[in-house]
């Protein structure tokens, strides 16, 4: 009874001491900016607000995208931020200040009880990247070079009606190779495997002659197309009979290393609508697809890639529509590297007006999205709904692929009509396009063209994804999408 006694009693002395303390009389000391800290600015005469970063030395950092012209949209922004329980603060929050400047703008706070004081310098860095699954924020327009600045024979503008590689209808596949991007004309490795132009590599950013790629013991004439795979390796597949090899680059000059061969020929139309894809990583883990002869199932082969090896099987899969109609061009992509993905679907079908179909299809084939009739006001010059197919047979328009960026899927799609080549990318459900800088459509004679190319990859290193969209009888557009809140 003694021992609960002394307790009660001490427990009495403790909650009376902090009653005591809890003087609310007694003026806070404390100093500070709390919480958080924004700035409301104005971008393209829209409300943007910028979120700054609360560093250890009282320094204050507003993060702006570097696509962002800082200096504009900081020259007059308002800041939004919490002070300590009574603090005040000089200057005025609510009068515009140029975050802008040299040296910052100074805020100084004042404690309640007058007795602290504390200095906040505000300036403004580079914003943070997107969390992952957040996708892609920006497009940046790279260089862009027509066929005959690269190095192609022919004359810019002259578009006659036959095959010939004078206008630019070089049968091309670019393809992403680190730095690089490597050149494939099947145009020209048809015609003479032995020329120059069957194969050039590319810088990336300038696109300027780069080197030669090491084809090892692989001949022009068997290596029927190339692509990328996520990370930016080049693959390509070379057919010699009935039986399709993968051999992939990690930079040009780098031996060819082979995933494997499988006993199927995988670039079968020997026309323009050979395509293939690789989803994942061509080193680790993938999957293949590639058009399969043509026909009213609208077959395309699959393989996978396990641990950098080729499986010694392949399986199709049917789209439900011909792959044989119209201009007979069709292609798939995965949307991700899963073993059951849903994929896009690029179709020709009927002709001029509304020819161009791209859908969503589920693994097992069920149709869930598809293209709509984009038009002027939309997208630059699609006044034609999904655009026309070629008048070549093969014409590959419209290409599609699809890539993981930051975690979250896309689709690139080419289009255009006779006189224009059109291109974009889009949401994954195909209802809405990403940026304006990606809305690309370009004036030229395309209906006797093989259409257009694309390849893309994503750099987890420098988050950030590389486009190269190639239009025949134009030349190489590249672009470069990126990652910043």
């Amino acid at each position: 009874m003694r021992n609960l006694i002394s307790i009660l009693t001490l427990c009495s002395i403790v909650c009376f001491s902090a009653c005591k303390d809890d003087d609310h009389t007694k003026l806070n000391s404390e100093a500070e900016i709390i919480i958080s800290f924004s700035v409301k600015a104005t971008v393209n005469e829209k409300p943007v607000v910028f979120k700054g970063v609360i560093n250890s030395d009282n320094t204050i950092t507003v993060k702006v995208s570097p696509y962002i012209d800082a200096e504009e949209a900081l020259k007059e922004a308002v800041p939004v931020f919490y002070l300590s329980k009574g603090a005040t603060v000089s200057p005025d929050p609510s009068i515009p200040q140029n975050f802008a400047q040299e040296g910052g703008v100074k805020y100084t706070v004042t404690s309640e009880d007058g007795k602290n004081k504390r200095d906040y310098i505000v300036s403004y860095g580079l914003s943070d990247n997107l969390p992952y699954g957040e996708g892609f924020s920006y497009a940046e327009i790279g260089t862009t070079k027509k066929f005959d600045e690269m190095g192609y024979p022919g004359e810019q503008g002259n578009f006659g009606f036959d095959d010939s590689k004078l206008y630019g209808d070089l049968l091309m596949y670019p393809a992403y190779c680190g730095d690089y991007i490597v050149m494939l004309s099947r145009a020209y490795a048809n015609a003479d495997p032995t020329s120059p132009h069957c194969i050039k590599v590319v810088n990336k950013q300038t696109l300027n002659d780069a080197g030669t790629l090491n084809l090892g013991s692989i001949s022009v004439a068997d290596l029927k197309m190339v692509t990328s795979d996520y990370k930016g390796r080049c693959v390509g597949a070379v057919v010699k009979g009935n039986e399709t090899e993968f051999f992939y680059w990690t930079a040009p000059a780098d031996a060819p290393k082979s995933a494997g061969k499988i006993s199927v020929n995988m670039a079968a139309n020997t026309d323009g609508s050979a395509n293939f894809q690789v989803a994942g990583d061509i080193t680790g883990n993938a999957w293949i697809t590639a058009l399969a002869p043509r026909g009213p199932e609208g077959k395309h082969y699959r393989v996978q890639v396990t641990g950098g090896k080729l499986a010694s099987t392949y399986s199709t899969i049917e789209t439900g529509y011909p792959s044989d109609d119209s201009s007979g061009f069709q292609m798939i992509s995965p949307l991700d590297d899963s073993d059951s993905p849903n994929y896009v679907l690029g179709d020709s079908e009927g002709s001029k007006a509304n020819s161009i179909h791209v859908y969503i299809n589920t693994f097992s084939g069920l149709t869930t999205s598809a293209i709509p009739g984009y038009w002027q006001n939309i997208l630059q010059t699609w006044w034609v709904g999904t655009g026309f197919v070629t008048d070549r047979t093969g014409g590959r328009r419209p290409a599609v692929s699809a890539l993981v960026i930051n975690g979250k899927s896309y689709v690139a799609v080419t289009t255009g009509t006779d006189w224009w080549h059109a291109a974009t990318v889009l949401s994954a459900d195909l209802q809405s396009t990403t940026h304006e800088n990606l809305n690309i459509a370009y004036s030229v004679t395309s209906a006797w063209s093989y259409g257009s190319y694309l390849d893309w990859y994503w750099s987890e290193e420098n988050k950030e994804a590389y486009l190269a969209v190639w239009l025949g009888r134009l030349g190489l557009y590249t672009y470069k999408l990126t990652c910043f809140e």
